[in-house]
């Protein structure tokens, strides 16, 4: 069975593979930020910090909210803070392997 990881709680649990994240988190009672769970209004987003490769690609919605969020952030943040980091939305990730994620504010 695969592992998710709150590196931000230092938690970790198991969750069935092909599980969607965000019900993964929300059955262990951790609660993400939500709106629409049909990954158009961004608000689950996360980071993935380790483990990236082993959720299913994104969609071309969950990339273009993602593409909007990233836009978004670093108009606030400063060009480039998102660079080589992995976000990707609670609501459409599945996960097939090992992940760490924490919430990108």
């Amino acid at each position: 069975m695969p592992t998710v990881s709150l590196i931000h709680k230092n938690l970790q649990f198991y969750v069935e593979e092909g599980e969607i994240l965000f019900d993964a988190l929300d059955n262990q009672g951790e609660k993400l930020p939500h709106g629409c769970l049909a990954g158009s209004c961004g608000a689950c987003r996360i980071e993935v910090t380790e483990g990236a490769q082993n959720l299913k690609a994104p969609s071309a919605v969950e990339q273009n909210t993602v593409e909007s969020i990233k836009e978004h952030y670093e108009s606030k943040n400063g060009k480039g803070s998102l660079e080589n980091r992995v976000v990707r939305l609670a609501c459409r990730a599945r996960v097939f392997g090992d992940v760490s994620v924490k919430p990108l504010k």
